[in-house]
């Protein structure tokens, strides 16, 4: 997966109790951040 846009873990880090809505996507869990789903991705986060 490769992304144009992303946030760092420096700038807020997802999982449990962060505060966003988590969502089931495939094989992984996206959060709801702003109006957008955030996917882990390594040392970031991409937009999707």
């Amino acid at each position: 997966m490769s992304c144009e846009k992303h946030h760092t873990k420096e700038e807020h880090t997802h999982g449990e109790n962060c505060g966003h809505e988590a969502v089931q996507h495939g094989d992984h869990v996206d959060y709801i951040h702003d109006g957008h789903k955030h996917a882990e991705h390594g040392d970031h986060y991409c937009e999707h």
